[in-house]
């Protein structure tokens, strides 16, 4: 298999899946943050060409589809104006997103070495633990393909409409009523739209719809791999306080020996613990704003998309079209919000599994260890931005408000 794609394998070292899609992604657009492990210490610094080079690409493209969507406005042309402001609104995101990773860019790699470090330590290694890092792994492998999958083929749908629609009117023997259109609204120069330009802007169109894609893919794609690590995490250290507590389970009392290695161990957990909710802070800090206009952005277009679809009717490229987009958009949505329950359920497990050990028998000292624990992990970590909290209940109450939309908009057809 492709070394590109070995993570799609089960049998691979963890190295392999760790980050791998994000990393695929954002390597190819050159966004990746990179790490401590990079010997080149200015590519961490300064990105390559090519992330400047698709910013330039993206931002022509956001540009000349608001511009075409607002000239569709004007001329009461709600359908193609809704049908531009979609890709129009993911890609201007995906811009926002492009600057931030740019800006935030050693900020992230910081992040990312830090949580390599504390999922990696190779002192506190057991057999379960790396079978809860592999799990985790694979689990944000297999979630990450999926949106990246939907975009790719929601994108090529985009891409090779103009070619399909004038393939079936050849084969109709209407050649003469094809007309040759870029794949995307937007507002171009007219000799751009002409021989010999006409072939280069239809493949600046379609490029900059890909490079959207795998922006978003691995923008996101980092997010939901970060929480899901993070979950790992703190699974880890219920599994050591559990493996810490299990020889006094029957016992009434300990001695001084045990206590002082009680306290050592504890010691360490609670460092750790602290060490993780620092670091979901610093995280969730970052990609504050990348969430929140990911949210916004992405209830829009599902509300634009499912429109378009009710007002297209029938079966045909166009409804393929929008119920492509509805699944892409709301695939993005999945994994904001599928990353923040998994970190806020697993903070929370740590406390039950601190209260179900036996630390009653503890001395005083090794209590408030264990109270500190309890005070800071009875309350669950979320990745919390402004006005709301991604979390499945959040997802579920999006696609609630969308159907009520949808369903108003459909009482007045």
């Amino acid at each position: 298999m492709s070394r590109w794609l070995r993570f799609l394998n089960k049998n691979e070292p963890l190295s392999v899946y760790f980050f791998a899609v994000p990393r695929n992604c954002l390597n190819l657009m050159g966004y990746w943050p990179g790490g401590a492990d990079n010997k080149d210490k200015k590519t961490d610094k300064n990105p390559p060409i090519r992330a400047y080079v698709h910013f330039v690409i993206l931002a022509i493209g956001v540009t000349t589809e608001l511009h075409a969507g607002m000239r569709f406005l004007h001329q009461e042309e709600l359908t193609l104006a809704l049908e531009t402001f979609c890709p129009a609104a993911t890609s201007a995101v995906t811009l926002l997103k492009m600057f931030l990773m740019l800006r935030y860019r050693q900020d992230i790699s910081n992040m990312w070495c830090r949580l390599r470090t504390l999922l990696f330590d190779r002192r506190r290694e057991r057999p379960d633990q790396l079978d809860i890092r592999l799990r985790h792994s694979l689990l944000a492998v297999w979630i990450n393909c999926w949106p990246v999958c939907a975009g790719f083929f929601t994108g090529s749908v985009y891409n090779s409409k103009p070619v399909l629609i004038a393939l079936v009117l050849y084969l109709q023997q209407r050649s003469d009523e094809i007309l040759w259109v870029i794949p995307f609204n937007m507002t171009m120069p007219s000799f751009l739209l002409k021989s010999p330009f006409f072939p280069f802007t239809y493949l600046f169109t379609a490029y900059t719809g890909y490079v959207t894609i795998f922006m978003f893919g691995g923008c996101d794609g980092f997010y939901f791999e970060f929480c899901s690590h993070i979950s790992a995490l703190f699974e880890i250290l219920q599994s050591e306080t559990k493996a810490l507590f299990k020889p006094y389970k029957d016992r009434l009392s300990i001695d001084a020996e045990e206590a002082l290695h009680l306290e050592q161990q504890l010691r360490a957990i609670v460092i750790r613990h602290n060490a993780l909710i620092d670091l979901i802070k610093s995280f969730r800090q970052r990609y504050a704003i990348i969430t929140l206009a990911h949210f916004v952005s992405a209830a829009m277009v599902i509300g634009f998309s499912m429109v378009n679809l009710l007002t297209v009717g029938g079966i045909g490229l166009g409804v393929i079209l929008y119920v492509a987009y509805t699944i892409a958009a709301a695939s993005q949505l999945l994994v904001y919000c599928y990353g923040g329950t998994l970190v806020a359920e697993s903070s929370l497990g740590l406390s039950r599994t601190l209260f179900a050990c036996p630390w009653n028998i503890c001395w005083p000292s090794q209590r408030r260890y264990v109270q500190l624990m309890l005070l800071r992990s009875q309350k669950a970590l979320t990745m919390a931005v402004p006005f709301f909290s991604p979390s499945l209940a959040a997802f579920a109450s999006i696609l609630q408000t969308s159907g009520s939309i949808i369903a108003l908009f459909k009482s007045f057809q």
